[in-house]
Parts: structure tokens; sequence; C-alpha cells
């Protein structure tokens, strides 16, 4: 085996065990690559976009908003994420199962729990929504707060310590709003567990988000790169990686970046920070 390569995530993703999930995908990708590869985490994502331009990070799976970022100083993206057949996901606008808060101009008021201000789910996406509605954060809500992750901010609307959050969930499950998006929910009671699912229900549902994606370092070698991205493409051919692939990123495989995905893609840049 070559040198050891280091896999990052972010603190800030959701999902029960991300350390578990992080070294089962690192493992998995030795397998495939041929080489070690150790786990970072780090406590928010502007320190995983440090790790992965300043050095110590190889591979860093980011969500849309950070790996426009990344894109934008240098650093490739090499794949994207495949959920139910589809590459867009949503965010679903969830306040407590016994709430009064019915619609989402009904959240005027309400104190907001957010995951991370680059999180296109936990924060950006559900911030438009409610802009669209008429309802401006600013001036709308009594308070938001960051707290790290979808999965913590669930949580303090569980405890009663917000009044809503934002979770991911499948494109097709967030499409089915005929059946008051239960599979959605159901998914809220998969990746939250039911002590914090089943607390939660689902107000609304925003608009299709880009995907989230594995990204590179731009210091890897040309031939390292591909290398890298050709073993994160085929991880889902055997049960190791597949496996990996569904406990980590929820996801059945991993996709190349074609030029629909970039145009997709695109649309975010609007609203990336610059510098």
């Amino acid at each position: 085996m070559g040198a050891a390569l280091t896999f990052g995530i972010s603190r800030s993703h959701a999902g029960h065990d991300l350390d578990a999930g992080a070294h089962l995908f690192a493992d998995a990708l030795a397998t495939r690559l041929g080489r070690r590869i150790a786990v970072t985490v780090t406590p928010d994502y502007e320190r995983l976009l440090d790790g992965l331009l300043v050095g110590g990070v190889s591979i860093a799976w980011m969500p849309p908003l950070l790996h426009v970022r990344a894109a934008m100083k240098g650093a490739p993206l090499a794949c994207v994420s495949q959920r139910g057949g589809a590459l867009a996901y949503r965010a679903a606008l969830i306040v407590r199962g016994d709430s009064h808060r019915t619609s989402v101009r009904g959240l005027r008021g309400a104190r907001a729990a957010w995951a991370d201000p680059y999180s296109a789910s936990g924060y950006l996406f559900p911030q438009l929504h409610l802009l669209a509605a008429g309802v401006d954060p600013r001036y709308d809500l009594a308070a938001e707060r960051y707290y790290g992750s979808a999965a913590a901010a669930c949580r303090a609307v569980a405890d009663g310590d917000a009044d809503v959050c934002a979770h991911y969930v499948s494109d097709r499950a967030g499409a089915a709003r005929d059946e008051r998006w239960k599979l959605a929910q159901l998914e809220l009671r998969q990746s939250l567990g039911d002590h914090v699912g089943g607390e939660l229900r689902i107000l609304d549902v925003t608009d299709p988000i880009p995907p989230d994606g594995m990204v590179l370092a731009p210091p890897l070698d040309g031939r390292l790169q591909a290398a890298a991205r050709d073993a994160l493409l085929s991880l889902h051919d055997d049960d190791a990686g597949a496996r990996a692939l569904h406990t980590l990123v929820q996801a059945e495989r991993l996709m190349p970046v074609t030029g629909d995905v970039v145009k997709i893609i695109a649309r975010l840049r609007a609203h990336v920070p610059q510098g």
C-alpha cells in the first residue's frame, strides 16, 4: 500500500453514528484504492474545508454549498450522492408533533434550530423556503441558533428548546405531498431514531436541493485523483462498500459529475460567501 490518505467529514453532517460510519466508509474505500485511509471528524464545515485546502484531509464528504466553495478554490468534486435513484434531495421543515403551528406562515415568532450556515438542507434551503412564503427569518423569527448538526437541531425541537428545525429527506419522499410525507416521516425516524423522530412532525418540504458529494484535495496528483474517483464510483459494487455508503451517506451509490450536475450545482454559486 502507498502512503496513507485521510478521509474527512464534519460533525455537522446528519446521522446516528458518524464515527462508525466514517470508519466503515474509509475501510471500504481503502480496499478499493489499495491505500490506508485514516479518518478525521472536524467540529464544523468551515474546518473541514480548511483541512481539505490547507492540508491534512485528502478526500472529504461535503454538502453542496461547501463543495461549491471548495471547487472555487481548486478542489475538484469527484462524485455526487444518489438516493432513491435521484441526485437531488430536499429539506423538511419540522415541528413537534403537538405543535400548534400548521403552516410555514405560522412560523412567525418561532425559535429556529439550524444545523450549520453551510448546510443546504439544515439552513439555506429552509431559509429560502421561509422567504418564499413571506416569512423573513431576520425579522419574523423570535430566535435563530446553530446547533452544529441536523440531528442536534432536531433534538432541540423534540426537547422543546426550539420550535422549528430542518432535516434532509429524499427527493421521492419529499415530493409525496398527497400522502402528507409519510415516507419522509419514516426516513426521519430511521435517521434520528424513534426517541427523537417519533416526537416530530413535518410541516412542509423545500424544493429539490443539488447533491452533496466527495471532494478531492488540490495537492493530490492527477493519477491519484483519478484512482480515488474510480474507487469512489465503484464503491457500491460489493457488500462492504454498499453497506458503508448506506451507513454514512444514506446513499445507494456515488455518481459521476455530469454536465447536468454541473448546471444544477452552478445555481448555488450566488449563495456561496466569497473569500
